[in-house]
């Protein structure tokens, strides 16, 4: 399994879908809180049905989104707390059960990996985890030609240029800049037949990255604290930590 963990909006349900494309697998799509039922054994069944799905259409690839609403540390307090607990220990059970798992990838998605049970970063479970994070400028160019690819732009407007004033900006950020870019331009004129360059400038100033130093220092400081030390309590085998 691999476990993909950073900010909203830097991809990583798109990299999943991206993975499951190239490999030519087929993708089950798992929505964390969709799983969770108020009758009692339907969240358990729920998921055993994934994983039995997965191994009939193998190869495959399932991919839990918000991963962490499925798999909370054991434990905690709450009402919820004993579904959940129940259904992590569904999904321990499969991940690594009697059953084998041919050819079926298992990858998690979350913006909180310390809220995540330790037992699943054991080698065998998500013993890949990758931290998704902004762009770098040359990615940052390649997603703006993407979303400008309909969008008639003026000869000013200068791509690269636009891409090295968005560093921590995620590709949800860059898509929302080059939406209100074109909301600026026909507010101005709604007969214009471009977007300028101070269309995207009127832009950067109103959209604002998501990605900041205070929040890559946070999830440092989580991949130094509770990573490091959940990958430490288990043997590493031949697994890292990305």
């Amino acid at each position: 399994g691999i476990l993909l963990y950073g900010p909203p909006g830097t991809g990583k349900t798109l990299l999943a879908r991206a993975v499951a494309k190239e490999s030519e697998a087929n993708f089950i799509q798992v929505k964390g809180p969709s799983l969770l039922s108020m009758w009692v054994g339907k969240s358990e069944e729920g998921m055993r049905k994934v994983f039995e799905r997965a191994r009939q259409v193998s190869p495959c690839i399932i991919f839990f989104d918000e991963i962490d609403a499925l798999a909370g540390k054991r434990g905690a307090e709450g009402g919820g707390a004993r579904v959940t607990e129940r259904v992590l220990n569904q999904m321990l059970a499969e991940m690594d059960g009697l059953e084998d798992l041919n050819n079926v990838l298992v990858i998690g998605a979350t913006n909180r990996p310390d809220m995540i049970d330790p037992a699943l970063l054991r080698p065998g479970r998500f013993d890949k985890i990758l931290l998704v994070t902004s762009p770098e400028e040359k990615g940052r160019t390649e997603i703006l030609k993407i979303h400008v690819e309909k969008m008639p732009l003026a000869k000013d407007v200068n791509l690269e240029e636009i891409s090295k004033k968005m560093e921590g900006y995620t590709g949800a950020d860059i898509e929302a800049v080059v939406r209100e870019a074109a909301m600026i331009a026909l507010r101005e004129n709604k007969e214009t037949k471009f977007v300028r360059k101070k269309h995207f400038d009127g832009a950067l100033k109103k959209i604002k990255p998501s990605v900041t130093k205070n929040l890559l220092d946070t999830y440092k400081k989580i991949e130094d604290t509770f990573l490091k030390s959940a990958k430490a309590a288990v043997p590493m085998g031949n697994s890292y930590l990305g």
